[in-house]
């Protein structure tokens, strides 16, 4: 289920990453105009793909760090995703993804942990 939620975050991401780089039509609607901190958030969902990337082929290998680097990144995206739902609103289309987002995530982590996939 972590690569399945890495993986959801890929797939979630690289579309909207692509829109925000491209100066798509219609974004400036959700994510507001195009301005300096809109292409500082393009960099931190950048970063969040590449190391979701990364932490796939970790898995994939085995790497005993795995599941915490990815319960790690979870923990970070659930904390500010769920801050967007008091700053912003839950009217705003990004916010409603991201409470779809910290579902998924949520129950990713409490399965991880059920599993005692931390155990030592």
């Amino acid at each position: 289920m972590l690569i399945a939620a890495l993986i959801l975050n890929i797939a979630i991401l690289a579309p909207v990453i692509w829109a925000l780089a491209t100066v798509s039509p219609g974004m400036d609607a959700a994510f507001g105009p195009e301005t300096d901190a809109r292409r500082i958030l393009t960099c931190v969902y950048a970063a969040i793909a590449m190391v979701s990337a990364a932490l796939i082929g970790l898995h994939s290998l085995g790497h005993v760090w795995a599941v915490p680097m990815t319960l790690a990144l979870f923990g970070v995206q659930i904390s500010y995703k769920l801050a967007t739902v008091w700053v912003v609103g839950v009217s705003n289309p990004v916010v409603m993804t991201n409470i779809l987002v910290v579902v998924v995530q949520i129950a990713t982590v409490l399965v991880a942990l059920r599993a005692g996939s931390l155990a030592a």
